[in-house]
């Protein structure tokens, strides 16, 4: 009996026992087409917004949590902001802001897009939000690289110090974004100091210095055969994800592990947006029509609500 189809949104661990590493990829068809076609956003912001989506789904999948997981840039640059959340249930969303005139000036070609060109000085941050009865873990860092995949390296080199290699695509094919991404993280050499194999904890057991875990030659090794991919790889839904790994890692003994789906989801509604007008002045919230009606718009999703006099009355006859 054949093993069941992955579907062209998953994000998948995997491990490699020859080179006590454990890895991740992604690919984003569908759900990452959904979160950037709401928006008309230019060729290099949708790019690296992509990438970004790629990054939190990769990052999501290494740790256990019940809530959201996000990850946000802000930067002085064209592109200010990217947020990208996914929750417990792998939903996914993301925008982008930027200043369409600074923009205007920025050569990004159809090569990688750069980071410092994009984006300026800025910071890369982490954050988990299990709910108000739980601590929220968050991680933050300066953007440093010329790509998103190096920015995100270099996280892991300042704040967890782990061994990580990352490698990140998204772009159009045939019409529609993809995007992709693998994820190699060197293991304790007591493969986590006796903690289960899988999922793990939020970071907090570093394992060996990381110049050791760097110049492990069997780490070295499993680095140059990920490196190897190319974007087009990454992108292709023509290319099974066991023949990708396959191809990169078959004298490594890989072993896969069942893909977990991820989708498109906002968590926008009406419901929240009346609940977000009644915490405000009345008189406040009337200043804010135009041609007679209050309009709230979603910045994830694009989804408007739209309030007139006689829904907003009977919005704050309710709230006495």
């Amino acid at each position: 009996m054949s093993a069941p189809a992955i579907s062209d949104y998953f994000v998948r661990s995997f491990r490699l026992d020859a080179a006590g590493a454990r890895g991740r990829q992604v690919r984003l068809g569908d759900a990452l087409h959904t979160i950037l076609q709401q928006h008309d956003y230019p060729n290099a912001v949708s790019r690296l917004l992509g990438e970004l989506v790629a990054l939190c789904a990769l990052l999501a999948s290494t740790i256990k949590y019940d809530g959201v997981f996000t990850v946000q840039t802000r930067s002085a640059g064209p592109l200010k902001m990217m947020v990208v959340d996914v929750t417990s249930a792998g939903e996914m969303r993301g925008y982008a802001d930027f200043d369409a005139a600074e923009l205007s000036g920025v050569h990004t070609g159809d090569g990688e897009i750069s980071v410092p060109r994009m984006m300026g000085a800025g910071h890369l941050a982490f954050t988990v939000d299990q709910g108000p009865d739980s601590e929220r873990y968050q991680g933050i860092v300066a953007l440093e690289g010329a790509t998103l995949s190096e920015c995100a390296h270099s996280y892991f080199h300042q704040s967890e110090q782990i061994a990580s290699a990352i490698q990140l695509a998204a772009d159009r094919v045939n019409g529609n974004w993809r995007g992709g991404a693998l994820m190699l993280q060197r293991e304790p050499d007591d493969g986590g100091h006796g903690r289960p194999l899988g999922r793990d904890q939020l970071p907090d057991d570093p394992g060996m210095e990381l110049a050791d875990q760097e110049d492990h030659e069997d780490w070295r090794r499993a680095v140059i055969l990920m490196s190897s991919v190319t974007p087009g790889e990454l992108l292709d839904h023509g290319l099974a994800s066991d023949q990708l790994l396959f191809r990169l890692f078959h004298e490594e003994s890989v072993r896969a592990y069942q893909p977990r789906g991820l989708t498109f989801g906002c968590r926008c509604s009406r419901q929240r947006v009346e609940s977000t007008l009644k915490a405000l002045p009345q008189a406040e919230v009337r200043t804010l029509k135009i041609d007679g009606r209050v309009v709230v718009t979603c910045q994830f999703c694009n989804k408007s609500e739209s309030f007139g006099d006689i829904e907003l009355d009977a919005l704050y006859a309710a709230r006495s």
